[in-house]
């Protein structure tokens, strides 16, 4: 090749590297505009459940969640592990994009600050957990172990014959 030939061809290659780097940096200023997304995702929270009295491992355990104003605030999804609940609160996020960057995400807080997680099994009595909203967006809860106080079938009620 001759001098023109590659001067002709470092002066493409400085001016495609020119244009990638001012097309990166308006990109990244969001000169281009940036977009905002909502994204459904799901904190995971795991609740070993143990019997009062025995400590034995109690199983079938099933859930209920409420909050202020959202009397179902979670989901059950099955553990694959004998005597653990998992429950799954839904978490809603905005994400803002530009074309080459994400930018930054934020989570929309919910109305209430607690979310009350209510253990239910018919053998026993139903313990209720009370989680700070904050600590499962930050997901600094890990496993938790609930002792469920069997409940006595041959106890009195307070009912009375007339």
């Amino acid at each position: 090749m001759d001098k023109k030939k590659i001067k002709i061809f470092s002066t493409i290659i400085v001016a495609v590297l020119i244009i990638a780097v001012v097309f990166i940096t308006t990109d990244y200023f969001e000169l281009f505009g940036a977009k905002i997304e909502k994204k459904l995702s799901f904190a995971e929270i795991r609740f070993r459940t143990l019997d009062k009295e025995t400590s034995a491992i109690v199983s079938d355990v099933g859930v209920r969640c409420f909050q202020k104003q959202n009397m179902n605030a979670c989901t059950r999804k099955d553990s694959h592990q004998l005597g653990v609940v998992s429950v799954h609160i839904p978490v809603q996020r905005a994400v803002k994009r530009t074309l080459l960057f994400k930018k930054e995400e934020e989570i929309y807080k919910s109305i209430d600050p607690k979310i009350n997680i209510m253990l239910l099994h018919q053998n026993y009595h139903n313990p209720t957990v009370t989680l700070m909203m904050e600590d499962i967006y930050s997901n600094k809860i890990g496993e938790q172990t609930v002792e469920m106080p069997p409940r006595h079938w041959d106890e009195p009620t307070e009912e009375t014959d007339e």
